[in-house]
């Protein structure tokens, strides 16, 4: 969470650190634990404080998301699901609200729009009983590599159901 809130920072610079102080206090009850780990403590559990927002722009950041999203209710968590490798945007993230009332709020207003594009913000829904998956992704085969030996070396790991190349 420091590294994308510094990578952040250096982005977009603030006007003077007046400002940029007045902006972290305003946040600071965000900014106290982890991003995202309120969220996650529930990752399994319904909260019906917690949803779903998706169609983000790749410019919206945490801070523009809560901004948004607090004229509903009180935001208690808020994160952007990144790509491990670029730390780019995936376009969609969650919100944890203080009060369920508040996502029914969210809910009641057909269209939302930030940063010039149309969000779309859903319940979440806990993944309670979902199977893990089952399908792995290998990059990197040499083209001569051949189903016998994906299949002599996946094997270990269990039954194989099905191979794509």
């Amino acid at each position: 969470a420091a590294a994308a809130a510094t990578r952040t920072a250096r982005q977009h610079p603030p006007a003077d650190s007046s400002a940029a102080m007045e902006d972290m206090n305003e946040y600071s009850n965000i900014e106290e634990f982890a991003e995202g780990s309120k969220i996650n403590a529930s990752k399994n559990q319904q909260d019906d404080g917690k949803m779903f927002i998706g169609g983000l722009s790749w410019d919206t950041s945490k801070k523009d998301l809560t901004e948004y999203l607090s004229r509903f209710g009180e935001v208690v968590d808020c994160t952007i699901k990144t790509d491990p490798v670029t730390g780019r945007s995936r376009g969609f993230g969650f919100v944890l609200f203080k009060d369920a009332a508040s996502v029914d709020k969210v809910l009641e207003l057909k269209e939302h729009k930030l940063d010039g594009k149309l969000i779309d913000p859903k319940r979440a829904k806990a993944l309670k009983g979902k199977e893990p998956p089952k399908k792995v992704f290998v990059g990197g085969l040499s083209p001569d590599t051949s189903e016998e030996q994906i299949k002599e070396y996946f094997g270990a790991f269990g039954e194989i159901e099905n191979i794509e190349l």
